[in-house]
């Protein structure tokens, strides 16, 4: 709030410490994280973190008490950086925008856009794209994991890590017994993804690692021995944490390894 430009009344004779404003957007980003770990809980309304683009996005509810955390969060990090920002007003309930008032004061900084994201824009989104950059699936892996670090190695630069589903949109696409609406809610489930820096995900992609379904990583034989060795050396985690491996992360992946041969696989040891 300090940051945003709120002026606290007789700070000085009722706190026994002195507020005082970040100075910088990776300062509120690492307070942010500091205050999850301590409550043990990625539940937040409102997430902040930094795209390929080098853009900064905020990820923001709209509804009840969300709006006002959204809105602070926008004007302190307007208040420190020069840098573009997008702001993504996620839809919860039946709002699915903020306030008119609270946008007009974002807008009026002049280096936020907003986008809004419903139904509409993530259903196009999933038609027309396999990779699906939709919002609320960012949205809500941040939800389920938190900020942006690679599952399988230590790398946590944001630009480099993305969301990686574990049930391909393109697999979920040819799906002819369920509903096109249950398909796009598939691809948008936070249950249905890990963070994965740049070369994890490529390598998950095409298949040359496996998550078998205790979460323990395998990688496929039939490569050269240099690439083994370099697979081995870049993926430092294991086994997945066992609180992803929730119920229907782990129909997700079944889904998925339902079309491998797990035959072709060893464990990364």
């Amino acid at each position: 709030m300090k940051t945003a430009g709120t002026e606290f009344l007789n700070e000085n004779d009722h706190l026994t410490n002195t507020i005082s404003p970040f100075n910088t957007v990776a300062d509120i980003i690492v307070h942010r994280n500091l205050n999850r770990s301590r409550n043990n809980s990625n539940n937040s309304s409102s997430y902040l973190t930094i795209d390929e683009n080098n853009i900064l996005q905020v990820y923001g509810k709209t509804y009840g008490a969300s709006k006002y955390e959204t809105t602070l969060l926008c004007l302190a990090i307007s208040e420190i950086t020069n840098r573009k920002i997008e702001l993504y007003e996620i839809k919860e309930g039946d709002l699915t925008t903020l306030p008119a008032l609270a946008r007009e004061v974002i807008l009026d900084f002049g280096k936020i856009d907003i986008i809004t994201s419903d139904l509409t824009l993530e259903r196009r989104e999933f038609e027309e794209n396999d990779s699906l950059r939709s919002p609320t699936y960012i949205y809500n892996l941040l939800e389920k994991l938190g900020d942006k670090k690679c599952t399988l190695c230590d790398c946590e630069i944001p630009q480099i890590i993305q969301g990686a589903h574990i049930w391909p949109v393109a697999n979920i696409k040819r799906r002819t017994n369920i509903s096109a609406e249950q398909k796009l809610q598939y691809a948008i489930d936070g249950d249905n993804g890990l963070w994965l820096c740049n070369n994890h995900h490529k390598l998950f992609d095409i298949n040359l690692l496996f998550i078998n379904v205790d979460g323990r990583i395998k990688y496929k034989t039939n490569i050269r021995d240099i690439d083994e060795s370099y697979i081995n050396s870049v993926t430092v985690t294991h086994q997945i944490r066992e609180e992803i491996l929730t119920p229907k992360f782990l129909q997700h992946l079944q889904n998925r390894n339902s079309l491998i041969d797990q035959t072709m696989y060893r464990f990364i040891v």
